[in-house]
């Protein structure tokens, strides 16, 4: 049995859809917030089973954690209740080997810029999840903010028979392929933005790099990670080494800004394809905590799952992207013009 959350938001809904397309679960537990939100998840996906609730439904998440296989918290990084129902529930599993998989997030190797107020400046610095993943597991618990990436990675512990995997999302790009939220947040907010400004913006000197992957590749390391929970000897991949860096290239925010920019300008969209430097205080306006998500670094080589799971990033490229999802944001403003017209 797979047990998981998210299954209504960007990433979990496209895992989900991945997993619809496998065999690789029996049966799916799917927290799911109302009877809404399950109607339509079921709609698509009958043989999923859903449980109503929230990440603050501990009791539930709990209970079913104690009897899943496979637990996949998709739904948020930092929200420590519901994790800590996770491990708790794990601590009386039923289950032989149950893995415990983690979504989180690249802002992880962010904390330079943010310590010291520099949005938009160069880091050359890239972080290695094989070689370098020491480095990672220190920055991890240096962190108190990182309160659930700690319980994640040192559960095995107090609990050796459970096998965990954190995967950090860098800047994930794509239309997802889920029953309700199919968009992300860095990219077409920045393209929003850019449409309402009237030309490209940057943070700062905009030199700050992201690495980035579409959205399916994400998708299906997690599907891959989900396979390999059914080889007991794949120790290398789990617990304390079981930190993944997914990407297929980066990009700076100075170069994504002025793509968008010269693309909606070529439509007739602004007025201007130049680009401006806005700061960290008119960011976090456009969006939320946006001088973090367009304003630092956070480049990663993702060497773990290519070498030890056999990935590697499949989907569309991030300039295709950058086309669809300034198309998108048109077609969003224009509709709620309308909305407001009518």
């Amino acid at each position: 049995m797979l047990s998981r959350t998210g299954v209504s938001g960007y990433i979990g809904g496209d895992v989900l859809y991945g997993l619809s397309k496998s065999n690789l679960a029996s049966s799916i537990v799917a927290l799911v917030r109302n009877e809404a939100r399950a109607g339509r998840v079921i709609e698509k996906y009958p043989s999923v089973t859903p449980l109503i609730g929230d990440l603050d439904s501990t009791a539930a998440i709990q209970n079913e954690a104690s009897e899943a296989d496979v637990i996949l918290h998709l739904a948020s990084s930092n929200h420590f209740p519901s994790a800590k129902a996770i491990a708790e529930g794990l601590s009386k599993t039923r289950r032989k080997n149950p893995v415990w998989i983690q979504i989180s997030g690249a802002s992880l190797l962010s904390g330079p810029e943010i310590s010291n107020n520099a949005y938009g400046e160069a880091r050359p610095k890239v972080y290695n999840d094989l070689e370098g993943v020491g480095e990672v597991r220190d920055i991890i618990a240096s962190n108190p903010k990182r309160a659930v990436d700690n319980l994640v990675m040192g559960l095995s512990a107090d609990q050796p028979v459970v096998r965990t995997a954190i995967v950090y999302g860098p800047m994930i790009y794509g239309l997802g392929r889920g029953p309700v939220n199919q968009r992300s947040i860095q990219i077409p907010d920045l393209a929003k933005a850019i449409l309402q400004h009237g030309h490209g913006v940057h943070v700062g000197k905009g030199n700050s790099i992201w690495s980035n992957v579409h959205v399916s590749d994400i998708s299906r390391l997690i599907l891959m990670l989900v396979a390999e929970a059914s080889n007991l000897s794949g120790g290398s991949l789990w617990n304390e080494q079981g930190i993944y860096f997914p990407e297929t290239g980066k990009l700076s925010f100075k170069e994504i800004g002025s793509k968008v920019a010269s693309f909606a300008y070529s439509k007739g969209f602004i007025e201007s394809a130049h680009v401006e430097a806005i700061d960290s205080d008119t960011a976090d306006r456009l969006t939320a905590h946006g001088a973090v998500l367009w304003g630092t670094n956070a480049q990663t080589s993702g060497r773990r799952a290519r070498q030890l799971v056999g990935w590697n990033p499949e989907g569309p490229t991030l300039h295709e992207e950058i086309l669809r999802v300034t198309l998108a944001e048109v077609a969003a403003q224009q509709n709620t013009s309308s909305l407001k017209l009518a």
